[in-house]
């Protein structure tokens, strides 16, 4: 795996989007037969599937799936037909090969834009033609990696109004999934990229993002990282949204690792060693994939599970 990333990426690492290219894409791994065993081996009851609504203003959420008793054939067909996103996270935890595209793909990163790249993690997302993915942020940074089909990323400022402060805590602290409230007005500050195959971006942290898949199904490789800073930041914003919760103050978004951030990561450090692990919100399970028809089928949220 060969990543090729701009001369300038360790000046506009974190700043700007930073388009590369890969041969990643060649791999066999890609085909309807490799898919279709990824599938199969990747543990079902980690994968996440979903649907979205139609993309509009406000907060559009996820709608959560299940598709226990598909083989990976029966699977990627459906998501063929439908309109379907499936998250296969962590990956490389159960199969190797994956690990190595994982270890390879850092490693290129880490040197081009001159970094240390840490809880790195790598999932594949497979996806229906022309389904939308909701405006949504992530707190680590992202790499993703486009290896099949085509599709515009849009891309927003990581600060407010695009997102706020009290939205971003939201999802640090567990409270909330990563979806954000948007309007069609952020359209005039959007960037806009052209997946192909072959094509890789990441991001500048806590990019607000949404995602529309060109006419036919899509793979992409969704990379996750940390970096010091990076872990810096995310600390400091769980304890604003402690001192927003505890105390009614109004802290901003961290824009720097200065002093007073570095101070919050320790305090945020503290509390999280005192308290009990939050259980992370989870949207309820209100779909599967029929076996015999391969569409969609509503389910009762108390037949879960």
């Amino acid at each position: 795996m060969l990543f090729k990333w701009p001369e300038d990426t360790s000046v506009c690492f974190s700043k700007e989007v930073i388009a590369g290219e890969h041969d990643e894409h060649l791999s066999e791994k890609y085909s309807d037969d490799g898919l279709a065993d990824l599938l199969d081996r990747y543990p079902r009851e980690n994968m996440g599937i979903y649907t979205f609504p139609a993309h509009s203003e406000g907060r559009v959420k996820a709608i959560h799936g299940r598709a226990d008793n598909l083989s990976g054939a029966e699977l990627l067909e459906a998501v063929k037909r439908g309109q379907i996103w499936l998250n296969l996270r962590a990956v490389s935890k159960y199969l190797p090969e994956y690990a190595d595209v994982r270890n390879k793909l850092f490693s290129q990163l880490d040197s081009a834009a001159g970094i240390k790249t840490l809880k790195q993690d790598i999932g594949v997302l497979i996806s229906s033609p022309d389904i939308h993915v909701h405006y949504h942020l992530d707190i680590p940074f992202v790499c993703l990696v486009q290896v099949r089909g085509e599709k515009y990323v849009s891309l927003y400022p990581p600060h407010e109004p695009f997102a706020t402060a009290n939205q971003i805590e939201a999802v640090v602290l567990r409270e909330q999934e990563e979806e954000m409230d948007f309007k069609y007005s952020f359209d005039e500050h959007v960037s806009k990229v052209h997946m192909k195959p072959g094509v890789a971006i990441t991001w500048p942290q806590n990019a607000p993002h949404r995602v529309q898949n060109g006419n036919m199904m899509n793979v992409s490789l969704s990379c996750e990282y940390m970096t010091a800073s990076g872990l810096l930041k995310a600390n400091a914003m769980y304890t604003n949204g402690k001192l927003r919760r505890r105390f009614g103050m109004n802290p901003s978004i961290p824009q720097n690792t200065g002093a007073a951030v570095m101070l919050k990561a320790v305090v945020a450090r503290a509390l999280k060693i005192q308290k009990k692990p939050t259980v992370k919100k989870v949207t309820p399970i209100t779909f599967e994939i029929d076996k015999n028809t391969l569409e969609v089928r509503r389910i009762d949220e108390s037949s879960n599970v």
